[in-house]
């Protein structure tokens, strides 16, 4: 009995081994993630540079550390006068985003706290957008010669035509970071009683209500009320189409329900607007709802799709209406909380799959040949080209480094679950046999040849690691936070191949290329989740090393060194 239990307990602890070894370099990942976005922050935070104040300060010889003071670094010229000092907008003011991202802006101030210049000193913004930005020097110098309060006070700034959301949060940053406050609204004009005749004909006066922030009664001409009127802006300015955010206007009865919307002003891009406008339908969808089920309608659950040819600008407004909606019910009513899994159509729809495809892994209907061909078809018709929900490494390095999407995602978790719980305590690759897409597409092209490639000896030697050099890249892409995107090395993404780049496509195509010649041939020579699932698959050699041991052993080489380096 002795002699009996040391291999079954060597076994389980050399397998323990590997799954600790894969969550080792997970929490590694994670860690050194998170390492690297404080840095990010930590940049602002660095000292600005002598070349970066010269422009300002010409006689500049030297300059201070952090000064608590005004948050900044005193300037002094060689004689050791204080010439003034220089500021940064961010970490203070790096909630003010622009068209994608926040704009860290350098202010130089003189003694007097006048401001002398400003320049970007880095830009998570749209680089395109930045640059038009940066074409105009004329858009910086309307600061020169202000006081410091008056720059505070939100002066008002001509913006950059074409760059208008780019330029605006840089303004808005300087304001923020000198002590007032950022615009509230990307789109200043104020709702017009012209606006609100075109759905209340009899509408003479619109006023505010008391405590309900940013909604209009709207009043005839006897001041008798007859609805209200409000707008999505600013409580969707962060929404953005495909060029920016959309201000629509709402008009309401009295009972609150919705008698009509309309596009006030945009930043998006005209045709599709244009597309959005004329669309009488889409409008219309929503008139007859009350404003508490508008701020809880799940737009999946009610059916509502986007405008053909303006898809991400028509969700966009409708996903704006949505976060209005709840805004201005917030004070009259709580919202209750969000659940805590989102279990819509599409979630519900992973899970059933999912569950079907564990019920066929591990029971006697996997020997139903017919049975197994139709829930291929479900597989790559609604798991790969509807839902587009396929485990893969940039998915799992995307949840190690930033967490995993419970809520949002819960089909995928489950889908994510299975694919690693299966093989660490079944033994089984339940995800490569039942659960992917795309090797059900590769089953379907197995033996359609007659010739066959037999691919053996060192061939089969040196193409079997190909998985294991692209799992190498992975971890040192994770760990080394490089702009690759992992999402190239494997095929899943051509699934949507609407948004695929062509290396992804190119590796799609060619992997079904080689199934023609050798069953499976990308599952066996190409693909590294395969080999990850295979790593941590229990089975009768887990009771000895061999080499995915060693080569395991050198990730995590690879991790530690990484992460001790920085």
């Amino acid at each position: 009995m002795a002699d009996s239990t040391k291999p079954r307990l060597r076994r389980w602890a050399l397998h323990a081994y590997r799954v600790g070894v894969f969550v080792f370099l997970l929490a590694m990942i994670h860690r050194q993630h998170g390492w690297f976005v404080e840095q990010r922050r930590g940049a602002a935070k660095l000292p600005i540079t002598m070349e970066q104040v010269l422009p300002f300060y010409p006689k500049a010889a030297r300059l201070s550390d952090w000064d608590p003071s005004h948050g900044g670094q005193n300037v002094f010229d060689g004689d050791d006068k204080a010439l003034g000092y220089v500021i940064q907008t961010s970490p203070e003011a790096d909630h003010v985003v622009g068209f994608s991202g926040p704009t860290n802006t350098l202010v130089a101030l003189d003694s007097e706290h006048h401001i002398l210049g400003t320049a970007v000193l880095r830009s998570d913004d749209t680089k395109e957008h930045l640059g038009q930005v940066l074409k105009d020097p004329g858009f910086f110098t309307q600061w020169n010669g202000l006081e410091k309060d008056e720059a505070a006070a939100g002066p008002e700034i001509h913006a950059v035509s074409g760059a208008t959301l780019t330029s605006q949060a840089i303004a808005d940053s300087i304001a923020t970071r000198l002590g007032g406050h950022e615009r509230e609204s990307r789109f200043p004009k104020e709702i017009e009683i012209v606006e609100v005749q075109k759905f209340l004909p009899t509408a003479q006066s619109i006023q505010p209500v008391e405590k309900r922030p940013y909604l209009f009664q709207v009043l005839d001409a006897e001041g008798q009320l007859i609805g209200y009127a409000s707008r999505t802006s600013p409580h969707a300015d962060h929404m953005i189409g495909y060029q920016g955010p959309t201000d629509v206007m709402l008009v309401i009865d009295p009972e609150e329900r919705f008698l009509g919307l309309a596009i006030r002003d945009t930043f998006d891009n005209e045709p599709y607007v244009s597309y959005l406008t004329e669309d009488e339908y889409f409008f219309n969808t929503f008139v007859g709802f009350e404003l508490r089920d508008i701020a809880e309608l799940d737009m999946v659950d009610a059916g509502i799709d986007g405008v053909t040819g303006a898809t991400k600008t028509s969700i966009t407004v409708a996903e704006g209406l949505i976060e209005t909606a709840r805004e201005l019910i917030k004070i009259r009513e709580p919202i209750p909380p969000k659940p805590w899994i989102e279990l819509n159509v599409r979630n519900v729809g992973t899970m059933l799959v999912v569950l079907a495809g564990l019920l066929i892994a591990f029971t006697r209907l996997k020997g139903k040949k017919w049975l197994r061909v139709a829930f291929q078809v479900v597989l790559v018709v609604y798991l790969g080209f509807i839902n587009a929900d396929m485990l893969s490494q940039a998915l799992l390095i995307g949840w190690a480094q930033n967490g995993v999407a419970w809520s949002v995602a819960p089909g995928l978790v489950l889908l994510t679950a299975a694919a690693l719980i299966a093989p660490i305590f079944t033994g089984r690759q339940v995800y490569c046999t039942h659960l992917c897409p795309y090797g059900a597409v590769q089953d379907w092209l197995s033996r359609r040849l007659p010739w066959q490639a037999g691919v053996k000896g060192w061939l089969d030697r040196v193409l079997s690691c190909l998985p294991i050099v692209l799992l190498a890249w992975v971890v040192i892409v994770a760990m080394g936070h490089l702009p690759f995107s992992l999402v190239g090395i494997e095929p899943f993404d051509a699934f949507v191949f609407r948004i695929a780049g062509w290396v992804t496509i190119a590796v799609a195509v060619m992997g079904l290329i080689a199934s023609l010649f050798v069953t499976r041939a990308y599952c066996r020579y190409g693909c590294p989740t395969g080999a990850m699932l295979k790593f941590l698959r229990f089975s009768a050699a887990s009771d000895r090393l061999g080499r995915r041991d060693y080569v395991a052993a050198a990730f995590v080489l690879i991790a530690l060194g990484m992460g001790f380096w920085r």
